[in-house]
């Protein structure tokens, strides 16, 4: 049997604890993401992938290494990509091509100013715009695909 003391403070500790408001929380979610992200893919392989693409939108993000504007916008579009409850639960697949390392790719897009967002949805070229846009305005970008 356990001693009178030892009995009233486990009870204490029960009922306090019931009564505290929680520190934290935490969440989860247990479906499966089902985003693609590829980095610096070729022509070639943009071409599958849009010719496999299903409903889900894709974004093609034509970048340079060179190109400060570029890495300002690839970790929010990346950001945004991994994240749909940022975008109103839009689920979106994004790749980037460097136009560097496939020039004929970025000329067949009509690629003459980095960055340049192309998306596409059941293959097909719907929408795009070129520079930097604050991530309000591509959470707008992606909501309406």
């Amino acid at each position: 049997m356990l001693p009178r003391s030892a009995v009233a403070t486990s009870l204490s500790r029960c009922i306090s604890t019931a009564f505290r408001a929680p520190v934290a929380t935490r969440t989860f979610s247990t479906s499966l993401l089902r985003q693609k992200i590829e980095e610096n893919i070729s022509g070639a392989r943009l071409q599958e992938m849009l010719q496999k693409q299903d409903t889900k939108p894709l974004l093609v993000d034509f970048y340079a290494e060179w190109c400060g504007p570029c890495k300002m916008l690839s970790p929010i579009l990346h950001k945004l990509a991994t994240t749909p409850d940022l975008v109103g639960g839009k689920e979106v697949d994004l790749v980037t091509v460097d136009v560097d390392s496939h020039m004929e790719t970025a000329q067949k897009y009509g690629i003459r100013a980095m960055p340049t967002v192309i998306a596409f949805k059941d293959g097909k070229q719907v929408t795009s715009f070129v520079g930097v846009l604050p991530e309000a305005q591509l959470r707008q970008f992606i909501e309406a695909l």
